[in-house]
């Protein structure tokens, strides 16, 4: 049975600053090597320094910081109001999955909170200092965030290859949970409830393995984990 991967709590710089892996499996995450860990979720509490959205609506980013090192946050369609209400210096915490895309590492978030306790911020460099010690700031490249869909290929492109929203995925999950039966249910009965194209489930099917969240039982049949 597969298990959602973990959400580690790391440095920012040692994100940045470590190998990311591609790996070639279908339904194996990708991850940062972390003295021997496989990253491929995080647990990140910083400070907002930078936020994003486009023309259209369809993608936003926010900048965090947490005092090692600056990395983007990035969502797209649905998923793109998820900074709403947050601002420049607002501390938050994101919980996310690692993406690398052009040679940037950046986060796609499941989560972004705002955090009004600043002791929030004090209690996790106590977590971070006694797990990994202390880190010399890695300045970021600093690509201004006007610069992210100025080229309308690259923007196509990320959005196609990383973007799931998340009211899709609870809509799968919703379906499976309530249809299922003690063998599950097909992925061809999901097509149908949703309407949707076969590329379109292949998609949220694959992710959701890849996060732990359902197992295939047997072919063409899938069960949540």
């Amino acid at each position: 049975m597969m298990k959602r991967n973990i959400a580690y709590k790391v440095w920012i710089s040692q994100l940045l600053n470590n190998r990311y892996v591609k790996q070639e499996g279908e339904f194996e995450s990708d991850y940062i090597d972390i003295n021997g860990k496989k990253v491929s979720r995080v647990n990140i509490i910083a400070t907002a320094v930078g936020k994003f959205v486009s023309d259209d609506g369809n993608y936003s980013a926010m900048t965090i910081d947490d005092g090692s090192s600056e990395i983007r946050i990035k969502a797209w369609r649905e998923n793109s109001t998820i900074f709403q209400g947050i601002n420049t210096g607002d501390l938050v915490l994101v919980i996310g999955r690692m993406r690398e895309y052009n040679n940037e590492i950046y986060i796609t978030p499941d989560i972004v909170k705002y955090l009004k306790d600043m002791d929030w911020e004090i209690a996790r460099k106590l977590e971070l200092l006694k797990e990994h010690g202390f880190v010399k700031r890695l300045e970021p490249s600093n690509i201004p965030e006007s610069q992210v869909i100025e080229h309308k290929k690259e923007y196509t492109e990320e959005k196609i290859e990383e973007s799931v929203p998340n009211d899709l995925r609870n809509s799968v999950l919703n379906i499976i949970n309530k249809l299922s039966g003690s063998d599950g249910i097909s992925i061809s009965e999901i097509t149908r409830q949703l309407n949707i194209s076969q590329e379109e489930i292949d998609v949220v099917i694959n992710e959701l393995i890849r996060d732990g969240e359902i197992f295939k039982s047997r072919a063409g049949i899938v069960n949540l984990v």
